[in-house]
């Protein structure tokens, strides 16, 4: 797919959204491929469909949100599967979005306290004063405000480029967890998961990484989750056993019988794994052994797929890993493996 993009974009004017999402800045090229952006965006789904057999929506803006939401809650709904938003449309596109989730970055809790403030539509958002978004939201509340009328000022060529890379994955649950065996077996598993991208790429990690919300309604937070983010620097490894060991180390530090609803996992201050630091109060054989074992675990999960070769505790009720390797940006598509 990337290959395709490449052909009516340069590299820097493409950014991948998801697996199965792009972004393409077309302003300085759609012109080189026909005489209307419209066709052009059907061009490349023919192309798309002839190469590859698969069938795309298409959303077209003068910026990268009109173009979101024009894909999002229009082409969806079209035969062409294309639909072309403006500035001068935002009336009676945008503001007829009636349900804020079906906005790109409103997920249900931000719904939830719009509406709380009185806000229920995107009408409503784009006509309420913006110092009272931001007293709400701080700079996502001017951000929301701005996506109201269509306006966005990002360049996809102009990347970020953040100063320490880290590796990491998170989970909300699909109901709330209340045992802590079965808590602590998905951390293990998330964890886990994390270790084998960082081993993928030749890394181990000096600071992990624990976050946890809780479900709506615990520890009298009322209708906001509560939960804990915590840290701990270590000696750098990416030796699954010694990274879960930490982080079950940090849940049950912080966690105190709330119901778990979210789980999530980082590694970082990442370096090369050019060695391996031996604890004096282990076997050193044994540690030897399960830095083995990982990358034995790792190249079978490569070949033969995520559930080739599984713990047995990843078979209990409520665990989540097996299930997971089954999905592809989110969606159901066979298994995969990082």
């Amino acid at each position: 797919m990337l290959d395709i993009f490449r052909k009516y974009a340069a590299d820097e004017d493409i950014h991948m959204y998801s697996i199965d999402e792009g972004m393409i800045d077309m302003t300085r090229s759609w012109h080189l491929f026909g005489n209307d952006p419209y066709y052009v965006a059907r061009k490349m789904q023919k192309d798309i469909h002839d190469t590859l057999g698969l069938y795309t929506t298409c959303g077209i803006g003068e910026n990268p949100i009109l173009a979101k939401l024009a894909m999002d809650n229009s082409a969806k709904h079209k035969k062409s599967m294309i639909a072309f938003w403006h500035y001068i449309d935002v009336p009676d596109t945008i503001w007829n979005i009636s349900k804020l989730e079906d906005v790109w970055g409103i997920n249900t809790r931000t719904a939830n306290h719009l509406r709380r403030i009185g806000i229920n539509n995107m009408y409503e958002l784009a006509h309420t004063d913006p110092a009272v978004l931001k007293r709400e939201f701080g700079i996502i509340g001017e951000q929301l405000f701005a996506e109201s009328w269509g306006v966005d000022r990002s360049i996809i060529s102009h990347k970020y480029h953040p100063k320490a890379k880290s590796y990491g994955n998170s989970q909300v649950l699909q109901r709330d967890y209340f045992d802590q065996r079965q808590i602590e077996i998905v951390i293990r598993e998330i964890g886990e998961q994390v270790a084998a991208r960082i081993r993928a790429h030749n890394l181990r990690s000096a600071c992990v990484n624990l976050f946890i919300g809780y479900a709506f309604g615990e520890a009298n937070y009322g209708d906001h989750r509560g939960g804990f983010n915590v840290q701990k620097k270590i000696t750098p490894t990416n030796v699954s056993h010694d990274l879960v060991k930490v982080l079950l180390h940090l849940f049950r530090k912080n966690w105190q019988g709330q119901a778990v609803r979210c789980i999530g996992v980082n590694y970082s201050k990442l370096s090369p794994d050019c060695s391996l630091q031996l604890n004096i109060l282990e076997d050193p054989e044994l540690q030897l052994k399960r830095y083995k074992l990982d990358h034995v675990v790792d190249q079978v999960r490569k070949k033969y797929g995520f559930s080739s070769i599984v713990k047995a505790s990843s078979l209990m009720p409520g665990t989540t890993a097996i299930q997971r390797s089954n999905l592809i940006g989110g969606h159901n598509g066979g298994n995969a493996y990082e």
